[in-house]
């Protein structure tokens, strides 16, 4: 039971990472040219961490101790987390943005169907979680449209000259910077309980166990995340600082919202919709094929997290057989 227990860390540890290694929160500040990727990294991984540490334990609750109704086991949880990190992983290594949180479900729904059946999961629970899913990248996409169109028109107002464009491109990254980190805050506060919900609901000691897991999130995402920041802020969409800003703030308070009210929302569906609002808006050019691409891993990681967790269960008694 030690060891497994030890496993399950590491993997936690695994997942984490992997969590890290795809996140894009600081995409708009790195494609907006104001910083590098790789400063936009660290200033993210730093802001990542503090969230996971210190408002964790809102979606934790959520997807910890509201979606299974069973009782899950060290191996269970084991086998969730393990399913998790490889799917992850896959992606990162490949530059997909995907959702940990809909991963983290998929898996927990496989194996929850697996081993009690369909009453085994807390459907409440799960349309709950499906309705964040729905409304969030809506309300990221349509938030940046209103909010770039008040910029727009507020700028067109009051701004003249090519000396006060540069005043409103200067004060946007400023702005910028500040939005971003709000948004690594709250991300990581969301994301986290993807890593330790489970774990933390198995041995106690929640605050430990998302530290721990809070410093490989940072990890991964300064050792990998840049090629996911790169895929998203740079290859998708054309952006100046105005614009990444306005995109920012749309993602920070539906972001902030979700995970005050406790629900495992996907940053990355909310980023990259109000990215894509912004390309829509100014008419910029899209990269509708790397769109393409990622639209097709929001599709698969759900059901792809799934039959990973069932496979890796029907081994193991397998094995034990």
């Amino acid at each position: 039971m030690e060891i497994l227990l030890v496993l399950g860390l590491l993997l936690a540890l695994y997942v984490a990472w992997s969590i890290g290694a795809n996140d894009e929160t600081m995409a708009t500040l790195a494609g907006s040219g104001f910083t590098s990727i790789a400063l936009a990294a660290l200033l993210g991984a730093l802001m990542d961490f503090l969230g996971a540490v210190f408002l964790g334990y809102t979606v934790e609750e959520t997807l910890g101790k509201k979606l299974i109704k069973g009782i899950l086991t060290t191996t269970d949880v084991v086998i969730l987390l393990l399913a998790v990190a490889t799917w992850l992983i896959v992606a990162s290594y490949r530059g997909w943005p995907v959702s940990t949180t809909h991963s983290v479900v998929g898996a927990a729904i496989g194996l929850g169907i697996l081993k009690y059946g369909l009453s085994g999961v807390s459907w409440n629970s799960f349309l709950r979680v499906l309705s964040g899913w729905m409304i969030s990248p809506v309300t990221g996409l349509l938030g940046s449209v209103i909010v770039y169109a008040i910029a727009r028109k507020a700028v067109r107002k009051s701004v003249h000259g090519f000396s006060g464009i540069i005043k409103v491109s200067k004060y946007s990254s400023v702005l910028l910077i500040a939005f971003s980190s709000v948004t690594a805050f709250f991300r990581g506060a969301n994301d986290i309980a993807n890593a330790t919900a489970f774990l933390s609901t198995l041995v106690g000691q929640p605050l430990l166990i998302r530290g721990v897991c809070g410093a490989g999130m940072a990890l991964g995402l300064l050792i990998l995340g840049r090629r996911v920041i790169k895929s998203v802020g740079v290859q998708l969409v054309e952006l100046d600082p105005l614009a990444a800003l306005c995109i920012q703030i749309s993602t920070t308070l539906t972001m902030g919202i979700g995970t005050i009210l406790g629900l495992p929302l996907s940053g990355t569906h909310v980023l990259v919709s109000a990215v894509i609002g912004i390309g829509i808006v100014r008419r910029a050019w899209i990269n509708v094929r790397g769109l393409g691409e990622i639209f097709l891993t929001w599709a698969i990681t759900f059901p792809c997290s799934a039959a990973l967790a069932v496979a890796f269960s029907l081994f193991l008694l397998t094995l034990m057989l």
